[in-house]
């Protein structure tokens, strides 16, 4: 029998006490440590050699008890097989049960009820044939493949600035790289919504190049395409009035009147113009074809000669080369307008032509085709900005400056 001098082992508010005993056996007396406590408010027992074998064992069961976890000591014997078989299977996995209980029932809530086994062999089947690669080995091969495409230099830079940025933040392969993480970078890396946009535009490029390669799985959206666009309200469209083009182009030396004009009345861009030979200018058919070479977009097109730019290119009918020699900065144009005191929005030109030209023929995909955009981008920038009665003073405006382009532009 236990004596009545008991050691108790506290842990919070629960209490075990060991009574220190001895019993007899074959002649011989043994000391003997008895453990008691309560659980499920039926008094146990139980014994131990030792004081300190005693004492471990007090201490387990009060820490046990404390944290609400005693229900594991009753466990029948088939939880103690389904255990001990769970225990095996984790060992070679090096991974608590706990951990792998949570993690089957957070993807069997994921999945609403269906088998996780059968996610996991539908996962396993697409990435069967997926190619690891790191991001900067993927944007390496992308850049040197659209250089091989002939993407135009300017588009290929573009490109390349804003994708080694982010292989630079992303040193891993690149199925790891996940829609939250590329939108977490995008905000920390400063720049308005516009400029975020243009970055996840090449970012997509790339993940959709991958898929192809079969860096990613084929058949399902990319991470990139998940990741939500910049808030990008824009700003104000700016535009030459008829009235002001006219004072511009009548003051304009020839030199300045060609390039302006190709811009106002052709919609070509800055980068168009200064790549732009005088064998792209079919005088016959009344086109000017911008080559994939010569284009920001890697597209030929062919733009249109309106009545209003056929008389301003026709002194050059017959010439070779370059349409603009020599080296022209654009800044001496902007220098020369505002000489004329007219302010120059950004990108006016280009502007300006989207938006009489639309006004002119009110078809979107027309103008798109025409300028290298999107009918969807035309139709939200420009609609509105400008009448028919505008549009026609704009392409009224020619060197011949008939009298009434003055009167139709006020």
């Amino acid at each position: 029998m236990p004596s009545s001098r008991s050691i108790k082992v506290k842990i919070g508010n629960t209490i075990v006490s060991i009574y220190p005993g001895e019993y007899e056996k074959n002649q011989k007396v043994y000391r003997r440590y008895s453990i008691a406590y309560y659980l499920g408010g039926q008094r146990k027992i139980e014994s131990r050699p030792t004081e300190a074998e005693a004492r471990k064992r007090a201490n387990e069961l009060a820490t046990q008890i404390a944290r609400g976890r005693a229900n594991v000591l009753s466990l029948t014997n088939a939880d103690c097989d389904s255990y001990v078989a769970a225990m095996n299977l984790l060992q070679p996995l090096g991974i608590p049960l706990h951990t792998a209980v949570e993690e089957y029932v957070a993807a069997h809530q994921q999945l609403n009820g269906e088998s996780v086994l059968s996610a996991v062999k539908e996962y396993a089947a697409r990435h069967r044939h997926v190619v690891e690669k790191k991001v900067s080995e993927v944007v390496a091969e992308f850049l040197a493949a659209k250089e091989h495409d002939g993407l135009s230099m300017d588009h290929v830079r573009t490109l390349r600035s804003h994708l080694t940025r982010f292989s630079a933040a992303f040193q891993t392969g690149i199925g790891s790289v996940t829609a939250r993480l590329i939108g977490d970078w995008l905000k920390a890396s400063g720049g308005g919504p516009r400029t975020r946009n243009n970055i996840r535009g090449s970012i997509v490029s790339l993940f959709n190049w991958a898929r192809a390669q079969g860096y990613l799985p084929k058949g399902q959206p990319t991470e990139a395409d998940d990741v939500g666009r910049a808030k990008d309200r824009g700003g104000e469209i700016g535009i030459f009035t008829p009235k002001q083009m006219a004072l511009i182009m009548k003051k304009a030396p020839p030199a300045h009147s060609l390039y302006l004009s190709l811009g106002a009345f052709a919609g070509l861009r800055r980068r168009e113009i200064e790549r732009l030979e005088w064998e792209d200018v079919n005088f016959e058919r009344g086109h000017i074809i911008v080559g994939k070479q010569k284009s920001k977009t890697a597209t030929r097109r062919l733009v249109p000669i309106q009545p209003n730019l056929m008389q301003w290119l026709a002194p050059y009918k017959g010439r070779e080369g370059s349409v603009i020699s020599g080296t022209k900065s654009v800044e001496a144009f902007i220098a020369f307008v505002k000489e004329q005191g007219i302010d120059w929005p950004d990108n006016a030109l280009r502007h300006s032509y989207a938006t009489y030209r639309l006004a002119a023929t009110a078809d979107a995909a027309r103008v798109a085709l025409e300028m290298g955009n999107s009918p969807a981008k035309l139709f939200s920038n420009y609609r509105e900005l400008a009448d028919e009665h505008d549009a026609a003073a704009w392409f009224a405006i020619s060197p011949k400056r008939p009298k009434n382009v003055v009167a139709m532009a006020s």
